[in-house]
């Protein structure tokens, strides 16, 4: 799976401090409205996994919420020998845990990192601003949504950047780079992450979407050179 589709992970543990492997998660997730999500076009939900880190911090914006992920680091050819696992856990409406796992080279480690601070959550009309303290380290995160227009604009020790997307009826256009998302012909639940280079699409994702037993389900699987790679499946409730 590409680095950056793990952006939502990457956020997920920014917001952790004070590793724990003894302590008790608590599950008390927000309320599951999976139901009304009725839909399972695929673009769509690759949009709304994109925008999911708005309900992750906002208790009060609706939309999708990550519980957990699994993937599979290995090649079509060679799964189960590297894998990953992550798992939320909640207190109410707040992440209080993030449960990991890594099978590497035949062995498992197990980590539990328990969140202490909360979030400091600004919303003026369109824009999130999200500032998360860790130590004496403080990050912040801009988020500007208006509905099809989605621009991610946060900083690390390279520097700031913004990542934008822009959804269409068909096409998922990312601005900053030459990069689509488009549906599958033939498959409303399957769409596929395109890059160009000079006169070339090529084709580095796949995603496969649904819902099922009350959960959004996300599969990203990166190809190369016709390739099934890494692959990632990412299960969401709907708050």
């Amino acid at each position: 799976m590409n680095s950056k589709i793990l952006l939502l992970a990457a956020a997920l543990f920014v917001a952790c401090s004070d590793d724990s492997s003894s302590t008790a998660p608590v599950n008390n997730p927000p309320i599951n409205n999976t139901v009304g999500y009725t839909y399972t076009n695929c673009l769509q939900t690759v949009f709304d996994y994109k925008r999911s880190v708005l309900s992750l911090y906002d208790k009060d914006y609706h939309g999708l919420v990550p519980d957990s992920l699994y993937m599979d680091k290995g090649s079509a050819s060679n799964r189960g020998k590297s894998i990953y696992i992550y798992k939320d856990y909640w207190n109410g409406t707040h992440l209080d845990s993030v449960y990991e796992a890594n099978l590497r080279n035949g062995e498992w480690t197990y980590q539990t990192t328990v969140r202490t601070l909360e979030p400091t959550v600004v919303h003026e009309g369109n824009i999130w601003t999200i500032t998360e303290t860790v130590g004496d380290v403080s990050n912040t995160m801009t988020i500007y949504f208006d509905g099809d227009s989605l621009a991610t604009t946060s900083s690390d020790e390279d520097g700031e950047f913004t990542i934008t997307y822009v959804m269409k009826t068909d096409t998922i256009f990312r601005i900053d780079y030459n990069e689509i998302i488009v549906m599958d012909e033939n498959d409303k639940n399957t769409c596929y992450r395109k890059e160009h280079r000079g006169d070339i699409w090529y084709t580095w994702n796949r995603y496969e979407t649904g819902v099922k037993d009350g959960m959004v389900i996300l599969t990203d699987t990166h190809t190369e050179d016709g390739e099934d790679r890494k692959t990632g499946t990412y299960f969401f409730l709907y708050r």
